[in-house]
């Protein structure tokens, strides 16, 4: 294929935003899980203390930036 074939460039093009939202929702997973593991693990239980409820909200937002990514999907046709 040569790289002036639109349907190559909408490939590569494609590749590039479907690794964008995996990272988006890996760091979304991290942030969410975050104030689970760390409170369990110091022995509190209280989630939403010391910012916990902001790093839900985070992990929301990147979740979301994920999903934005995928809708810049081009056609390969």
């Amino acid at each position: 294929m040569p790289h002036g074939d639109p349907k190559h460039r909408a490939k590569r093009f494609n590749e590039g935003a479907k690794r964008l939202a995996s990272l988006f929702n890996s760091l979304a997973i991290a942030v969410f899980g975050a104030p689970f593991v760390i409170p369990i693990a110091q022995g509190r239980y209280d989630v939403f203390a010391h910012g916990g409820g902001l790093l839900l909200v985070a992990g929301v937002c990147f979740h979301l930036a994920g999903q934005a990514a995928l809708r810049f999907l081009r056609a390969e046709d």
